[in-house]
């Protein structure tokens, strides 16, 4: 053997094995539920009924301003005739005067007397009505509309009409402004039908002119 010569053989090498890497398992997220919100319910607001709305609710014939009508029958009987309305916070002078605590509705009207014998003005008969309210005449303030110079007027309350006579007169109602009203008129009887007549927002009503100092 020459020196410096190595022997064949040596031992095979061990191949370098490239190692498979793992697979990776990619986590895919749930999917995440919107929420969606359930609107609250708005409530919705119901405007009380207007005059005409409510006529259908009444029990008894309707009648414009201007128009005459009769209430009961027989020796029971009265007629009326709505004549104006106005409205005033204060009635009466400026030295005396009542003052409402919503506004004064003054209903101006003609009562006819077909009796055979004189009649009172019918206090309890005679009213301002709403499907909420009714409302009677206001004895303070009625009598103190004859002592307003804004109008020329008489009380109508405490008056007594002879047979066969009319008078003109005005009676007062002290009633919130924000609501609409009619005039109910009752027989004074056991016979007869309630009568209407519309009176329409109390705002809305003509104001008397001047103002009391």
């Amino acid at each position: 053997m020459l020196a410096g010569c190595s022997g064949g053989g040596g031992g095979d090498a061990t191949p370098t094995g490239t190692e498979a890497a793992d697979p990776t398992t990619t986590e895919t997220e749930a999917p995440t539920a919107t929420e969606t919100e359930t609107p609250e319910p708005t409530a919705t607001e119901t405007e009380a009924p207007t005059a005409t709305e409510a006529a259908s609710s009444l029990d008894g014939p309707t009648h414009d301003v201007g128009e005459s009508f009769t209430v009961g029958s027989d020796n029971e009987a009265i007629g009326y005739r709505i004549v104006d309305f106005f409205r005033a916070d204060r009635v009466g002078s400026s030295a005396n005067n009542s003052t409402a605590n919503g506004t004064y509705l003054i209903v101006v009207l003609d009562l006819t007397n077909p009796r055979d014998s004189a009649l009172s003005f019918p206090n309890n008969n005679f009213l301002v009505w709403n499907e909420e309210q009714i409302l009677y005449l206001d004895d303070g303030a009625t009598p103190q509309i004859g002592n307003d110079d804004r109008i020329d007027i008489e009380p109508i309350g405490t008056a007594t009409v002879l047979s066969g006579n009319t008078k003109t007169g005005a009676v007062v109602f002290d009633v919130d402004p924000d609501r609409n009203y009619w005039i109910r008129v009752t027989p004074t009887g056991d016979s007869g039908e309630t009568h209407y007549v519309p009176v329409g927002l109390a705002s809305e009503i003509q104001e008397l002119q001047s103002s009391l100092t």
